[in-house]
């Protein structure tokens, strides 16, 4: 039976990848601002499991389009997450995934400095692909990224 994984583009869904046009920052509550202030928190301690979790609840409060940009997030600490636990297949999804909903927002959004994250989803992806399944233990910490945010941004 053929593998049904395609792990050479990312997951693209309608809403998946917005256009610049429409993408805008959406109102943050109290409650969201510390909720995603946590998960920033929790993502550079290494906590990326956690980090998910926090984020996914300021995602579950949010309709708008823009929602993608926490989807993103989330999806590069679940390949933070597979990768400590030494999961190739998914390391390699959630990088690409993530980098294709990350890819369209500006530097910053919602305070947060997309650039480095960026940046680190293709560097990672290809340091990834370069060691293969059998070597992902192999991974170069330092392609790690820490995530900058500043509320007032």
């Amino acid at each position: 039976m053929p593998d049904r994984r395609d792990l050479k583009q990312g997951r693209i869904k309608p809403g998946y990848v917005l256009d610049a046009d429409e993408i805008s920052e959406f109102d943050m509550s109290d409650e969201d601002r510390v909720d995603f202030r946590e998960g920033v928190l929790l993502f550079n301690a290494g906590d990326y499991w956690e980090s998910h979790e926090a984020w996914e609840q300021v995602w579950k409060r949010h309709s708008e389009p823009s929602r993608v940009f926490l989807q993103a997030l989330i999806q590069t600490a679940a390949a933070y997450h597979q990768l400590n636990r030494g999961i190739y297949h998914g390391v390699v999804k959630h990088f690409r995934n993530a980098e294709t909903k990350l890819r369209p927002f500006p530097n910053p959004f919602l305070g947060l400095q997309t650039q480095p994250v960026k940046d680190a989803l293709i560097a990672g992806l290809s340091e990834a692909e370069r060691l293969g399944a059998d070597g992902i233990g192999d991974f170069d910490p330092s392609l790690v990224v820490e995530l900058t945010y500043d509320p007032s941004t």
